[in-house]
């Protein structure tokens, strides 16, 4: 991510590379000559170990890992700690102040991170009670829509099953009708098929064998009129009477046929009559079978209706279970999240302190100066003239009194 205050980073970070191939030569500029005494002084007392070593160590370490800069970079800009830092202020190189300000604005970007999300953690600790009472609130609302979901359920099942019973009732209705309707109409049917029959043998074959005679001819109107239920007598006097010649029909023959002709006559127009008499009754029973039919289809209708309902009372109920669920689960998981986000405030407050810190002790370091030397050790004083000349008569005055102290004590005891 781009991070505030690096706008120059990549136009310093070139010369930063070029420099830090000899950044041991570059980064210290040439120190000022000492006086003699104090560098024989330093030179006699050699090299001592760099105190700020550890905290070179500790900026580096956080330069590395700040978030949101190339990994590359911030190696680089590393290993531009110690050796800038190593020289005072007053003789650092150029390239030494660009590549720790590429440091400070790393270490200020990292602390900016991080003092950013103790702030967001800290909102987030301090609404833990608004946020518990939502979660709880949103558990007893998700509890209140599967008690709601469940009724619409319940209601839909019932409509389904009312919707059911109705569709069988209509259908058990559709198919009393159409048993009617073909029970019915089978008579006329028949009646039917018998006129159609009488009127084609009595216009036929009966015509025919009439005015002839036909053996062919009379086996088959004898055979077509098998159906028609007439007189046994009158068939077999018939079969008689048609078997002569026409020219030698006599008056019985001509009995017979005028018998026919009125058996015929009267079966047709019975046909006749009980068809024109079932008419209205057919067409009442197909209009039943009409009504019944739509009757069927509206409630098939219901019932496929009734069904998508419940589908979708089913799946609403099934997507409130799974809210409720899940707002239960938030409501049970608040006290550990809490938790987890009290000790995470904990680490980054931290984590806070430690970059605070390195950002002051790299300021620290970073501001400091050459030592001034130190003073030289003063030379002992020499005495003053009168004292000497003073001194001298006393001396000599004490020199023949020392002898004689010298010669006494060399004398033996008596």
């Amino acid at each position: 991510r781009e991070v505030p205050g690096l706008k120059n980073l990549g136009s310093v970070l070139p010369i930063a590379r070029h420099a830090c191939r000899d950044l041991p030569h570059l980064l210290i500029m040439a120190p000022m000559k000492r006086p003699a005494a104090a560098s024989g002084a330093t030179a006699k007392k050699g090299r001592t170990a760099d105190p700020n070593l550890e905290k070179y160590r500790q900026i580096a370490a956080a330069v590395q890992a700040a978030d949101g800069f190339p990994g590359e970079m911030l190696k680089l800009v590393a290993s531009t700690v110690k050796v800038g830092l190593q020289a005072p202020k007053d003789v650092r190189h150029g390239y030494a102040e660009q590549c720790l300000g590429m440091v400070q604005e790393v270490l200020k970007a990292a602390e900016a991170s991080v003092r950013e999300k103790v702030a967001g953690l800290e909102s987030k600790v301090a609404a833990s009670d608004e946020e518990k009472a939502a979660r709880e609130a949103a558990v007893g609302a998700a509890v209140g829509e599967v008690t709601q979901k469940t009724e619409v359920l319940d209601a839909a099942k019932a409509k389904l099953a009312a919707a059911n019973d109705e569709s069988a009732k209509a259908k058990a209705a559709l198919q009393a009708a159409e048993t009617e309707q073909k029970a019915g109409d089978e008579a006329l049917v028949a009646a039917a098929d018998r006129k159609a029959k009488l009127e084609a043998v009595f216009g036929g074959d009966y015509a025919l064998i009439k005015e002839t005679t036909d053996a062919k001819l009379l086996k088959s109107f004898l055979r077509g009129s098998q159906d028609f239920g007439f007189d046994a007598q009158l068939m077999s006097a018939a079969e008689s009477t048609f078997a002569k010649p026409a020219g030698e029909r006599g008056m019985f023959d001509n009995l017979v046929t005028k018998e026919l002709d009125i058996a015929f006559s009267t079966s047709i127009a019975a046909a006749e009559e009980l068809l024109s008499q079932g008419e209205p009754a057919k067409a009442e029973r197909a209009a039943k079978v009409d009504a019944a039919g739509v009757e069927a289809g509206v409630k098939a209708e219901a019932e496929v209706a009734a069904k998508e309902e419940l589908i979708a009372a089913q799946k609403a109920l099934s997507e409130a279970t799974a809210q409720r669920k899940g707002a239960e689960k938030a409501a049970k998981d608040f006290g550990p999240e809490l938790a987890a986000a009290n000790k995470e405030l904990s680490a980054a407050s931290k984590e806070l302190i430690e970059c605070e810190a390195t950002l002051a002790t790299f300021a620290e370091l970073r501001e400091r100066t050459t030592p001034p030397p130190p003073a030289p050790e003063p030379e002992p004083e020499a005495p003053p003239a009168e004292a000497e000349e003073e001194a001298a008569p006393e001396d000599a005055a004490m020199a023949p009194a020392a002898g004689e102290a010298e010669a006494a004590a060399a004398e033996p005891v008596a």
